[in-house]
């Protein structure tokens, strides 16, 4: 069994990382760190609690930590976790700077260790379906690809940090990791960033986002806001030969916050009202097809890690990826500054 330590126990943990470790095979988690609660009793009453991560590091036994503290304390915890000789997870965003980013991928190198990202939206259903499409062609060409991440809360919350002025607190750095993520999976690295960023609620931290990423041929759009109320595309592609347009977000998050597990019957399946459309040219003539939606996998993530760990296949999210988009956000911040496009 992986001897495995959690690292912060609010949503992400409990949402996340806790029902998958529950049902993931080969992972047991030993230990948890919480500063101040014990909440996390409830769901691992076998496990040693912990206040801080020089206590949770003296388990020799220990083999992998996974942490989703806040992001401005990604770094530290991260670093620390790696030259006590541990494997580990990190939510994203990875880091708040590429520097930072780059300096753990090094140290993971040099401590022989495993350092992976927590990007669970790659196991989305949604976009493996985007992904299925694009790669059989269906669509011809691709020449618009654009991913939005709306939202409504008008209302700003007093106990939010993510809401906060703090490092890598803001929308920019909550969600653009995974439409980020996500577009370097189909196209690979852009050539320049341009960005529009803005507080639109009167908050410390950003709450909107628009991001154009430069291809060659491909137009790419990420956009995500607090203030949409409206049902909006969660994915638009267009291609030469048609269009795909896909509105809901995948289910599993959703089914993991009502307290379901991953071993539930029919995980990651969506309703067949939220499927996408294809709209394609044959003969001068438009056809509209419904595409069923392929099932998401969030457990997918620490099945592959497992099979890392044991030297049976590979990380599941590359450091050097999490660098990258961190590096994306550095650029959109800059762009946003100078209000131009910034070159990669």
């Amino acid at each position: 069994m992986i001897q495995t330590a959690i690292v912060g126990y609010g949503k992400s943990a409990k949402y996340f990382h806790v029902p998958l470790l529950k049902t993931a095979p080969g992972f047991k988690v030993t230990s948890v760190m919480q500063r101040t609660k014990d909440d996390s009793l409830t769901d691992f009453p076998d496990a040693r609690l912990v206040r801080d991560m020089s206590t949770l590091l003296e388990d020799d036994k220990l083999d992998l930590v996974v942490i989703t503290s806040p992001n401005a304390v990604h770094f530290q915890q991260t670093y620390d976790a790696l030259m006590a000789g541990k494997h580990v997870v990190v939510e994203k965003p990875f880091t708040v700077t590429s520097t930072e980013a780059e300096q753990l991928t090094d140290l993971a190198k040099q401590q022989n260790r495993i350092l992976t990202i927590f990007q669970n939206r790659r196991w989305d259903g949604d976009f493996y379906t985007v992904k299925n499409i694009i790669e059989s062609g269906r669509l011809g060409n691709i020449v618009e690809y654009e991913a939005a991440w709306n939202r409504f809360r008008n209302r700003l919350r007093d106990d939010a940090w993510k809401e906060k002025e703090l490092p890598g607190s803001g929308i920019l750095y909550d969600l653009s990791p995974h439409l980020i993520d996500q577009t370097l999976l189909l196209f690979g690295s852009p050539t320049a960033v341009f960005a529009d960023v803005r507080s639109q609620r009167g908050g410390d931290a950003d709450d909107r986002f628009d991001l154009t990423l430069y291809y060659p041929g491909i137009k790419v759009l990420l956009r995500a806001g607090m203030l949409v109320p409206e049902a909006t595309a969660r994915f638009i592609i267009r291609g030469t030969q048609g269009t795909f347009i896909k509105y809901g977000l995948d289910p599993q998050e959703e089914a993991l916050a009502a307290g379901l597990l991953p071993d539930a019957p029919g995980w990651g399946l969506e309703p067949e009202e939220n499927w996408g459309m294809l709209h394609l040219e044959n003969d001068g003539n438009i056809y509209v097809e419904r595409v069923k939606t392929l099932p998401g996998n969030y457990p997918g993530f620490y099945e592959e890690l497992r099979e890392a760990i044991e030297s049976k296949g590979e990380v599941p999210v590359l450091p050097e990826t999490g660098t990258l988009i961190i590096r994306i956000i550095e650029k959109a911040i800059e762009s946003n500054n100078k209000r131009e496009a910034v070159k990669l």
